[in-house]
């Protein structure tokens, strides 16, 4: 009797240190996704109509089906090798902010 109590003791722990560390790894994949679709809107908006960003190209970029940017991650990569490029020197924030006025404008990540 004793022998079967502790095999059932340790099958329910087995059972909740899975469940937990499956509940860990999809929180942490669902606040990373979270955090790069995380930034003001309205913020990224102004940055991006005060700086050269139509200068090079137009709305067409983001429209268009043979699109480069295939995701939110590619998004921030591109706006922050854009920032680069057009030397605005943007912090992280208002990377974020610029990709999240993006994403709500036009990609629909």
């Amino acid at each position: 009797m004793k022998n079967t109590n502790m095999l059932a003791t340790k099958k329910t722990t087995s059972s909740k240190t899975l469940g937990l560390t499956l509940g860990l790894v999809l929180s942490s994949v669902l606040i990373s996704s979270m955090a790069v679709a995380s930034g003001n809107a309205a913020n990224g908006k102004t940055l991006f109509t005060g700086s050269k960003c139509g200068t090079c190209h137009g709305t067409e970029v983001y429209t268009s089906k043979d699109r480069k940017v295939k995701s939110l991650a590619a998004l921030e990569a591109a706006v922050r090798l854009n920032d680069s490029k057009l030397n605005t020197n943007w912090f992280d924030e208002d990377v974020k902010d610029v990709t999240a006025y993006l994403n709500q404008q036009y990609y629909k990540f």
